[in-house]
């Protein structure tokens, strides 16, 4: 059964009393409540698997000694998802102890694996009614236990199953949640797993001889695949720094490619070869951060920060515990910050003129339709030296100086530098087109009611390409 681990030393001294927990299922599904999809729920068993995978990588020189091979499941029929390894498998002592001593986990001694608190074997609880595990060590036999999510007491033993272990090499760990409450299996599907997985641990499946897949109960399996960053078109800032805390040296990997086209994908934080979150979700970073979203959100900038053994993750998994090591990671990497902030201003730049680029094809498109294709000039965007001009007018085209502080004034921009349109500048556009548009009227009284016209039909064609 479930139960509290009083201090032994505790229980034997005078004076003193025993911290127990008086409602374990309670506190177990109150802690579950922290996953908030099925997939998350399902990455505590992929990592046990890959931790156990770890060990066997550690032992054989920084390899795998055989094809590692993970496998999930889904079985629409029964509502139910499996996790199967061919790794070493647990013997039937741990089996029966990872699952009754909560919070015990034997993970917590060796800084090289990611799940230390022993809550993870009953991640189902937020999502699910039971789990099960089949696992065949090489010196134990193949055992069977479940867990129902409501029981802390009355867990039968682990049982013995005559059956072969159905892995390859017949060592490993079969875990399957079953029972699934419809609210979390309903949108779950082959590609909102393999994406999770993907993303979750995309260092680790990089790996040579290490191979995971997932697919529906009697369809085709779907390779999980690492991001392709050695194929982006770019510029490469990869260091190792090389981090002294408690006079240790800890190697900190960083790998950032700034990419000739946007991709969108924020360089993340990952603590030994499992993804921690972006730069950005770490409140801790992002409180030490000079240039903040202007560097870590840059859609341009791509690339990951392996943390490795220095910080540790928090139980949610979300952010580091805060540690003088923490600390020191995050002084670190203050100065790649600078660089990074410096190798991406020349594409700051680039988009910047491409973003002006378009601003002056849309205002030309608003000026040709406002008059009806009356209008003979053009119109561009350029900065004037002394910057005293508001526009000039040469050989029929019309420069709007944007380095005026009237158009300053107006001008929006984004995190990034790059114009965007607003109200107030369609406004002034509205306001200088109308004047030149109207230029060639003679008549004082003709010009000025056209201009008008002219003026809120820009404005009300520039307002209406700004929502688009």
């Amino acid at each position: 059964m479930l139960r509290s681990s009083p201090n032994p030393f505790a229980s034997k001294t005078p004076g003193t009393i025993d911290l127990e927990i008086s409602d374990p299922v309670l506190m177990l599904n109150e802690v579950a409540k922290r996953y908030e999809t099925t997939e998350r729920v399902l990455m505590e068993y992929v990592d046990n698997a890959l931790d156990d995978a770890e060990a066997l990588y550690r032992e054989n020189g920084n390899t795998y000694p055989y094809p590692i091979q993970i496998d999930i499941t889904i079985d629409r029929a029964s509502r139910a998802i499996t996790v199967l390894d061919n790794c070493r498998g647990m013997t039937r002592e741990t089996l029966e102890r990872v699952v009754r001593n909560v919070g015990e986990s034997q993970k917590r001694g060796l800084s090289w694996v990611n799940g230390r608190f022993g809550f993870g074997v009953h991640a189902f609880r937020a999502a699910a009614e039971s789990v099960s595990f089949q696992t065949k060590h090489a010196v134990s036999s193949h055992h069977i236990l479940t867990v129902q999510r409501e029981q802390h007491r009355g867990i039968k033993e682990a049982k013995r199953l005559d059956d072969p272990f159905p892995t390859d090499n017949g060592t490993g760990c079969c875990v399957t949640v079953a029972g699934f409450d419809r609210d979390w299996f309903q949108s779950v599907t082959t590609d909102s797993i393999k994406a999770e997985i993907e993303n979750h641990f995309e260092r680790l499946i990089a790996r040579p001889n290490l191979l995971i897949t997932v697919g529906e109960a009697g369809e085709t399996r779907q390779p999980c695949q690492p991001f392709p960053y050695e194929q982006i078109e770019g510029s490469t800032l990869q260091q190792t720094l090389e981090v002294v805390y408690k006079e240790a040296v800890y190697p900190v990997t960083l790998v950032c490619q700034i990419a000739n086209q946007p991709l969108n994908r924020p360089v993340s934080f990952f603590a030994r070869g499992r993804r921690i979150g972006q730069v950005t979700e770490i409140k801790s970073f992002m409180r030490k951060s000079v240039h903040k979203t202007s560097v870590w959100s840059h859609p341009h900038l791509v690339g990951y920060i392996e943390v490795g053994e220095i910080v540790q993750p928090i139980i949610n998994r979300d952010d580091f515990v805060r540690t003088y090591g923490r600390t020191l990671l995050y002084e670190a990497l203050l100065p790649v910050e600078t660089q990074l902030k410096a190798l991406l201003a020349a594409v700051n730049e680039e988009r910047r003129e491409s973003t002006f680029v378009q601003f002056e094809q849309t205002v030309q498109q608003v000026l040709k339709a406002a008059t009806s294709g009356t209008s003979k000039f053009m119109v561009t965007f350029g900065e004037e030296a002394d910057g005293k001009r508001r526009v000039w007018w040469e050989n029929g085209r019309l420069t709007i100086n944007t380095s005026h502080p009237d158009f300053q004034a107006r001008l929006r921009t984004s995190r990034l530098g790059n114009p965007r349109p607003s109200d107030r500048m369609s406004a002034y556009l509205a306001g200088v087109l109308s004047v030149y548009g109207t230029a060639e009227l003679a008549d004082v009284e003709e010009r000025a009611a056209r201009q008008i016209d002219l003026m809120f039909t820009l404005e009300a064609e520039l307002r209406e390409m700004q929502k688009k």
